[in-house]
């Protein structure tokens, strides 16, 4: 079975090694050499190479491989390598590749063909077996005609970050008091976050409040990072931000340090940092989006779209009994541990089989 394209995040490290262990041969889709741009244009015929190899699945994540990295902005680039990724699936499909897609964004977040949604239906159109990490995102991808969805859902995150400080140190480290409320939100901070909502948000706070802000992750584009430096400065002391990186082996320190996590999403389809958090016993605050309905009422505090609704929901967040807090913290956990990655991970070595046997 081939995966593309390899990802940094923990999703595919957890699920295959698990499939793996069922019996699965699993290869990354990568190129052979260092340059995206040649392996971009040697993916089809590779495609040739693996199958002659014995493999027989092609499972596909995302699409954000087929960016040329020189001209990612540039119309005729997005036109080609759209173009370029017809090829690629009809030859996936011509040297007899079954073709699954596990929909973890129904459109890239970052426009990556000249016309993304003509791309995904295209995908939609290829694909045996579309996986589905949620019931609302199943329906939605059922509405835009995909034959065959199956509902796998998102395993627990907190496995790969180890946990080495008390709660008590994390917090210190962060020059946080004992009765500061720290909210959160890490992870790669793109504009559809919306970690300016959270920061203009903390901005509108009464002087009582004890909520504190802390911002991590790393952010690529750099008029959205000065837009986010700006407005933690106009917020002051309220608001800690580390706009960088945040190593796997620190971010259960992030993590203990933390109170609520906060997700003011503009767009979502599925999110693993929402995961994450509840993961690590978190209540969340999230927008009220019907992509994130799956998510149990009891395990969320929701807000409509817009700052001033943000602001209440962080409001109500910070009076939280703690019998409110516990409750809340344990029915994301649980949400979080409904399945295991063994599970998730025979539940796609079952979709592999019957994307083998459809239409035998």
């Amino acid at each position: 079975m081939l995966v593309t394209p390899r990802d940094s995040v923990p999703y595919q490290e957890l699920l295959y090694r698990d499939v793996e262990a069922a019996g699965v041969r699993v290869r990354y889709a990568e190129g052979p050499t260092p340059s995206q741009t040649l392996n971009i244009v040697l993916a089809p015929a590779l495609l040739l190479w693996w199958r002659m190899r014995g493999y027989r699945i092609l499972h596909i994540h995302w699409v954000f491989q087929f960016s040329l990295p020189w001209a990612r902005r540039a119309q005729w680039a997005r036109q080609l390598m759209e173009w370029w990724f017809a090829v690629y699936l009809r030859m996936a499909q011509f040297a007899g590749f079954e073709i699954i897609w596990t929909a973890h964004d129904l459109l890239p977040h970052e426009q990556v063909f000249a016309n993304d949604v003509r791309a995904r239906d295209m995908l939609l159109s290829k694909a045996k077996i579309v996986i589905a990490l949620s019931e609302a995102t199943a329906k939605e991808l059922r509405e835009l005609g995909a034959r065959h969805v199956t509902m796998i859902p998102h395993g627990p995150f907190a496995s790969p970050y180890p946990v080495t400080l008390t709660t008590e140190e994390a917090r210190a480290s962060f020059g946080f008091g004992v009765n500061d409320v720290v909210v959160t939100l890490m992870g790669r901070i793109e504009a559809y976050k919306g970690a300016d909502l959270l920061l203009l948000a903390a901005a509108k706070l009464p002087t009582s409040s004890k909520i504190k802000i802390l911002l991590a992750g790393s952010c690529s584009d750099a008029t959205y990072r000065n837009e986010l430096h700006r407005l933690a400065k106009e917020a002051g002391a309220r608001v800690i931000s580390v706009l960088e990186w945040v190593p796997e082996e620190d971010v259960a320190r992030y993590l203990q340090a933390t109170d609520i996590a906060a997700f003011p999403f503009r767009e979502i389809t599925n999110s693993g940092s929402v995961m994450l958090a509840q993961s690590f016993g978190l209540p969340v605050v999230i927008t009220n989006l019907p992509s994130l309905s799956d998510i149990p009422i009891d395990a969320a505090i929701r807000f409509e779209p817009g700052v001033e609704p943000l602001v209440t929901a962080l409001l109500q967040a910070e009076g939280l009994s703690e019998r409110q807090y516990r409750e809340m913290g344990d029915a994301g956990l649980a949400w979080s541990m409904r399945s295991d990655w063994s599970e998730i991970a025979l539940a796609t070595v079952e979709t592999y089989r019957a994307a083998c046997l459809r239409d035998r």
